[in-house]
């Protein structure tokens, strides 16, 4: 009897000590999409495979340092990466084949770079280094691979972030002790905010509310509104705070602290820390998988990278990466599972930036003549459908005009507008239509759509918030009229 017992017993332990195992197994067989990190070190990218026997694979890329940004196209064919401050450039790899695609070189060294939600384009911040005055956040066509404009921000730009509507881009400004928020379709700057010390990342919470900045001098994080741009709070933070991200359920910012070598997880409700997990050697840049029940910090000065469960709070495993591993790829990546009517009701919350934003209307009046223009917005349904409907564009690409003509006498059909109407800026900018559409050729009211380039030399039209944009009419009967466009 007693024999049975024990034997129940020692059954009864190697079956818990299974399911121990299992569990444990289950814990450490880590789920995530495959991601990339950017070595600036050694000028390598760790490909990372949690499923694979060899979790990372180093991909060579004839450089000697790399970018400390790095972005994936939507559809993960497509890793873009710089090659720093020597190299100057912005690269597209092929995920496949780990070549290559196309390379575009710039006069200024490369410190972060992101990706548009579409993967129409590539952010990319230029700098001269670190305290050096100047900078700009370049736009680039991940089609032609050409700078649709150059967007001039506060000294020094470093990482940058985009919404995850695509509204709007944040870098943050490392040698101007600021950040600058830019609206994603005029390339407007909207604001440049003071912040903490050597500002090196932002991050932008999924719900669109808050823009949150690592400050490594200030060891703090400055939390800002990102609808009117207002500071709300700074907290304290670990030392050296230099990554920062948002949860993907947007309740926890979590902060890869260099001096410290520690994670600071902040309730983002109350704005208080929750706890502090110890890592290694200078936590250096922080993600989430895109379900959120892990966390990734990579480390400059023990190279590798730190995986933790987002629950217990606990390190579940370390890989060894490249040399001074950065920003990881995992940055605006999506589940793959989740449902159409979730992501439409999604797409639908986000519309809260641009809805009708854009949308302005004025008159002038000139010898019995009324002439109307309305500036169309690409983010407002009725707007969109009239611009498609007579033209296959894409109505992010121009700035659209609805122009309309009333008169009781004489026949405007005949007036050739488009040779005549010009947009302009109170700089001085001034862009001729690109298209001309007639939508009614009625003589005493024709109406037309204008399409604008949104820049002039690869500079913003719209420049800042203090910028002005009008509708010209050069000369048709006596006097030249000005239509103001700005709200």
């Amino acid at each position: 009897m007693k024999r049975n017992r024990m034997l129940l017993i020692i059954m009864a332990l190697i079956i818990g000590g299974a399911v121990s195992f299992l569990f444990v197994s289950n814990k450490q067989s880590l789920s995530a999409p495959i991601f990339f990190v950017a070595n600036a070190g050694d000028g390598t990218i760790s490909e990372i495979d949690l499923q694979s026997n060899t979790p990372v694979n180093s991909i060579k890329l004839n450089a000697e340092q790399l970018s400390h940004g790095i972005a994936i196209s939507p559809d993960e064919t497509t890793v873009y990466f710089g090659t720093g401050f020597q190299g100057k450039s912005l690269r597209a790899l092929d995920v496949k084949t780990k070549q290559v695609l196309r390379e575009k070189t710039f006069e200024e060294g490369i410190h972060g770079i992101d990706i548009h939600p579409s993967g129409k384009y590539v952010y990319v911040s230029l700098m001269a280094g670190l305290g050096h005055e100047g900078g700009q956040v370049a736009v680039i066509d991940t089609n032609t691979f050409e700078e649709v404009v150059l967007i001039t921000t506060d000294d020094g730009p470093a990482h940058v972030s985009v919404s995850v509507d695509g509204t709007q881009i944040w870098v943050a400004n490392v040698n101007g002790n600021s950040v600058s928020a830019i609206d994603a379709y005029t390339f407007q700057v909207l604001a440049t905010i003071p912040v903490g010390e050597v500002p090196n990342e932002v991050a932008l919470s999924p719900n669109l509310d808050y823009a949150i900045v690592a400050n490594v001098r200030s060891n703090s994080l400055t939390v800002i509104d990102m609808m009117t741009f207002n500071v709300l709070s700074e907290i304290e933070v670990g030392e050296g705070v230099h990554g920062v991200t948002v949860s993907p359920d947007g309740k926890q910012v979590w902060t890869a602290n260099n001096h410290s070598s520690d994670v600071s997880v902040i309730d983002v409700e109350t704005l208080s820390l929750v706890t502090t997990i110890t890592t290694g050697s200078f936590a250096n840049h922080i993600s989430f998988s895109p379900d959120g029940d892990l966390a990734f910090v990579t480390q400059r000065e023990a190279n590798n990278l730190v995986i933790i469960d987002t629950i217990d709070y606990e390190i579940l495993r370390e890989l060894e990466l490249g040399k001074e591993p950065h920003e990881m790829t995992l940055k605006g990546m999506e589940l793959n599972n989740v449902s159409k009517s979730d992501k439409t009701s999604n797409d639908n919350n986000r519309s809260k930036f641009g809805l009708n934003k854009y949308i302005v209307e004025n008159e002038v009046f000139a010898e019995g003549i009324e002439v109307k223009a309305q500036l169309l917005s690409p983010f407002d349904e009725e707007n969109t459908l009239l611009i498609i409907s007579n033209i296959d564009i894409d109505p992010f690409q121009y700035f659209a005009l609805k122009v309309e003509m009333t008169t009781h006498s004489g026949d405007l059909s005949s007036i050739p507008f488009a040779e005549r109407t010009f947009l302009t800026n109170d700089d001085g900018g001034e862009i001729k239509a690109d298209k001309w559409i007639v939508i009614s050729n009625d003589s005493h009211h024709p109406q037309f759509l204008a399409l604008f380039e949104k820049t002039v030399d690869k500079q913003p039209l719209l420049k800042n918030i203090d910028t002005k944009l009008s509708v010209k009419f050069r000369p048709f009967i006596k006097d030249e009229l000005l239509i103001n466009l700005s709200k």
